[in-house]
Order: C-alpha cells, then structure tokens, then sequence
C-alpha cells in the first residue's frame, strides 16, 4: 500500500509542478498541500482549472481562513485519475 501512494504522491507533484505550485516533498500523509500561484486565491486558482481544463482540486480556502493561498491534492485518486490531470494541464 505504500508503494502505491508514493507513485500517487510522485504524480501529484508532477500536477503541482505544472501548475506552477510549490510544496514540500517532506511532508507526509494521505494529501499533498501546496501553494497556489502568486497573485491568486485558492478559490480563483481551482476555478479556472475546473473550468478550462476539467480537474477538480480542493482550494485550502474551504479548510479556514490559514487555507487561503494553498491547495490540497488527494492521493486517494488513482493513478490513472492523475495522470489524466496531468495530461490534461
């Protein structure tokens, strides 16, 4: 089990990446939390990804106030969920 998050987490910070977000590769845990693009919040930033591209991420924003500015990535979807974000990005 594992083995199968690390390839998810490898993936979500290839997404992170593309999207031009920063994240630490220490941190541990079922999510990836990263930080949005500067100059746009949370909510503006997974809008528009929604929007123009169809992937889903969960603005920190929803989490309280101290969200605002990051996103967090699942790892509960699959590999191939991701990878089709990543495509699409």
């Amino acid at each position: 089990l594992n083995s199968i998050y690390e390839k998810r987490r490898q993936l979500v910070w290839q997404l992170a990446t593309k999207l031009n977000c920063t994240f630490s590769k220490e941190a541990s845990g079922l999510f990836v939390w990263a930080k949005a693009p500067e100059g746009v919040t949370s909510e503006a930033f997974i809008d528009t990804l929604l929007i123009e591209k169809s992937v889903f991420i969960t603005p920190g924003i929803i989490f309280g106030t101290q969200g605002e500015g990051y996103v967090r990535f699942s790892l509960c979807a699959s590999e191939v969920d991701i990878e089709e974000a990543i495509a699409r990005v």
